[in-house]
């Protein structure tokens, strides 16, 4: 019975981690894919910033620009952000233009959107590899993956295709036609404004100041906190890189498992390992990763790693997968310590901003 409902719980944890992989696929390949349509069939010309439109926080860029056939044109950029900069009355920018979609206009220099799918592409494959090297594929795997399935392709079709008002395909086709007309008049029912003029409005200039004022308090925590992380990042890539360079592998088991409760209530289980030393001494230890499902079961062969004058500091070998927590650590210590140096800068601008609002 145990063994059921470990390969259960061993089984839904893989087929949570495809799904995760399918979904990363699927986003990174939607931005990948928009990126290669555009440099596929669009041509590059020069437009001119004449304003911008407001959409909440949101501001999208009008462009006038002339066309390859010798048409002035104005344009509303389909990408917006909250940012000001570039977006400047007058600013010259290279453009991404459909010839057949004259009013759909991409900015040629912007490659965030291409780099995070990009990213979503490379977590998707990790993910998959995790799932893949982290659990052993069984019946039980491919039982729940086919429950899955089935469930996801209801849910879709009870979504859009529901018995009571199922559409032909031609419908759907206007459907969605009539939803990219209604989307693209909306984003240009809002009125061109000049840059300047908006950001010198009251309310505009009353929210960049909390929202400076904001990250200025939490700017040193913030610096601390990336420091702490790369820090943390550091030790361990040393510890870890130290123990591949004069570690020993060698066969080990996994006996039993433990389970750990964090402060929230949440349960995690970590194995806990056998191995044989170069001296014949046998040695157990408690691997530092602990997931929930456990990802190992009693009784299971792993590989071990472990240093010969210290044979209590050992890890179970995961090959590459060992550096991830140090991978981890470095990218959101990078992150927040950005984001502190961020809040830090904008110490300068926020007192003039007062001062003038």
């Amino acid at each position: 019975m145990f063994d059921l409902v470990f390969s259960t719980l061993t089984a839904l944890n893989q087929v949570a981690t495809f799904v995760g992989a399918l979904v990363c696929w699927g986003l990174g390949g939607l931005l990948v894919g928009n990126a290669i349509y555009w440099r596929r069939h669009a041509v590059r010309v020069q437009g001119e910033v004449i304003g911008v439109r407001r959409n909440g926080d949101c501001l999208n860029s009008v462009y006038r620009y002339v066309s390859p056939s010798g048409e002035t044109l104005e344009a509303t950029s389909l990408e917006g952000s909250s940012s000001v900069r570039g977006k400047e009355t007058g600013a010259t920018v290279p453009l991404w233009v459909i010839p057949e979609k004259p009013n759909e206009v991409q900015e040629a220099g912007n490659h965030v959107f291409t780099v995070v799918g990009v990213l979503l592409l490379g977590a998707g494959v990790a993910l998959f590899w995790v799932g893949v090297t982290a659990w052993r594929t069984g019946p039980m795997t491919w039982v729940v993956a086919s429950l899955a399935v089935v469930h996801l392709l209801q849910k879709v079709r009870g979504i859009i295709a529901p018995k009571d008002k199922a559409l032909p395909r031609s419908l759907w086709r206007e459907l969605l036609a009539q939803m990219r007309d209604a989307g693209a008049q909306a984003r240009n029912a809002q009125p061109v404004q000049r840059l300047e003029e908006l950001t010198t409005l009251p309310e505009y200039r009353d929210r960049e100041i909390r929202q400076r004022a904001q990250l200025r308090r939490l700017a040193p925590f913030l610096v601390l906190a990336g420091i702490g992380l790369l820090a943390l990042g550091v030790h361990q890539s040393r510890l870890l890189l130290r123990l591949q360079s004069t570690g020993v592998r060698t066969p080990g088991i996994v006996t039993s498992l433990v389970s750990s409760s964090d402060s929230h209530g949440g349960v995690t289980y970590h194995p806990i390992v056998a191995y044989t030393d170069g001296h014949g001494r046998k040695v157990a230890f408690r691997d530092s990763v602990g997931t929930n499902p456990p990802m190992y079961r009693a009784g299971q062969a792993v590989t071990v790693l472990y240093a010969p004058d210290e044979e209590a500091r050992a890890v179970v070998d995961r090959g590459l997968w060992n550096w991830l927590p140090s991978v981890i650590l470095y990218v959101l210590g990078g992150a927040v310590f950005a984001g502190g140096l961020a809040g830090l800068r904008s110490r300068s601008v926020e007192v003039p901003l007062a001062a003038q609002s």
